[in-house]
């Protein structure tokens, strides 16, 4: 087996225990090897996505596209359309360049034509009417403009790691960097990682959403173990092999069924579902619904932005509060919360609100408090989205 053979292994075998900053190191160091290691490209990709990292998936996607001589990954497609669903100008480039790659079937080269072709069109109707400066200016890049940022493995790989750790011991005594740390640590498989990692854990100094994510840093560095974190003038003992709560950056899964009620009551508000059906299952916390009430859900098409904002606040709450957090029951009354700060971002940024009013009974009230005590800048962003909608 070669080198680079074994880099792409030990790679795997990191996203299999859940480690996926070491994951992605390896699956770098794979790369910068050989450029044509496909595995490599999409282990790297799905690392990244499991870190929510997607800047700097989108710039991982764009460096592939720009490879010349890789074979065709459809696995990839679902990230890309995911990431570009709001810029037709990248997507489009993306798809004229892998309909060119190796092994990619005749069907679907038509298939990405037709739709380089939609997306093209799309992106002619924003110029003429916001104009190219403007559509650039709000982000809308080309794939070798993608390609060209950097990204934080580039740098982890390309300065003296002494240099690394150096900086990294100011940016951590820094309000404003010290996540950005925290969160390259987590790609830096070595023993002062891990050291550093600790540390900010039992650091009172650094804020606790960023403690928080130091302890999952830890697990994506491959750490297994206890670990110690201190909060609430009080020290906690993690176990990493199987954390409890959940640690996570998505959504933890005991939000679900609360999650799929703010959808119920849209599907309500839109005719859907009855009142009847409503009241069935909005007052009980069971995780699974019904198939026939599940596809009423999707029916409902809940913006994916409001969907955002909701997760948003509740990964915030969840960093900022670990490992003190509720118990989540009563999921009518975290949906009732949910749905009135959905409503708040909605109306408050000029968009349409269809669900009419949420329901607000104290203990919902008090729900929708808590999450937004851990965002104190919320209403502030929705006022900076509405100005920047206005201009």
């Amino acid at each position: 087996m070669s080198r680079n053979d074994e880099l792409t292994g030990y790679g795997r075998h990191h996203l299999q225990m859940e480690s996926y900053g070491a994951a992605a190191f390896c699956f770098y160091r794979a790369i910068k090897e050989n450029e044509f290691n496909g595995n490599a490209w999409n282990g790297l990709i799905l690392s990244l996505s499991l870190m929510r990292r997607e800047e700097e998936i989108r710039t991982t996607l764009a460096r592939f596209a720009l490879q010349p001589g890789l074979d065709f990954d459809r696995d990839l497609l679902t990230f890309v359309f995911m990431m570009w669903q709001q810029n037709p100008r990248a997507l489009a480039e993306w798809l004229r360049r892998v309909v060119q790659f190796n092994g990619i079937p005749e069907k679907d080269q038509l298939a990405f034509t037709e739709i380089a072709e939609d997306a093209e069109r799309a992106y002619e109707d924003l110029v003429a009417k916001y104009g190219a400066e403007s559509l650039h200016s709000r982000g809308m890049l080309t794939l070798e403009e993608y390609a060209a940022r950097p990204i934080q493995l580039d740098w982890l790989l390309e300065a003296p790691v002494d240099t690394i750790y150096e900086q990294l011991q100011w940016w951590l005594e820094d309000k404003d960097s010290a996540l950005s740390a925290v969160r390259l640590l987590c790609m830096l498989p070595d023993t002062r990682s891990e050291k550093l990692l600790r540390r900010v854990c039992r650091n009172v100094a650094i804020e606790p959403k960023v403690r928080t994510h130091a302890l999952l840093a830890l697990r994506w560095l491959g750490v297994r173990g206890n670990a110690k974190l201190y909060k609430f003038n009080e020290s906690f003992v993690i176990d990493l092999d199987n954390p409890k709560p959940e640690l996570t950056i998505s959504v933890p899964a005991v939000y679900k069924p609360a999650l799929d009620r703010v959808k119920l009551w849209a599907a309500k508000e839109k005719g859907l579902v009855t009142p009847e059906v409503y009241e069935q299952y909005a007052s009980t916390d069971e995780v699974q619904l019904p198939p026939e009430i599940v596809e009423k859900l999707d029916e409902a098409e809940v913006p994916p932005l409001l969907q955002e904002v909701s997760h948003a606040l509740i990964r915030a709450a969840h960093d900022e509060y670990y490992p003190l957090v509720p118990t989540i029951s009563g999921t009518r009354q975290w949906s009732a919360a949910l749905l009135m700060l959905m409503k708040d971002y909605a109306v408050g940024i000029g968009e349409e609100w269809p669900y009419g009013e949420p329901e607000q009974d104290e203990t919902a009230k008090q729900h929708r408090n808590w999450l937004l005590s851990a965002s104190p800048d919320f209403y502030p962003s929705i006022e900076e989205v509405r100005k920047l909608k206005e201009s």
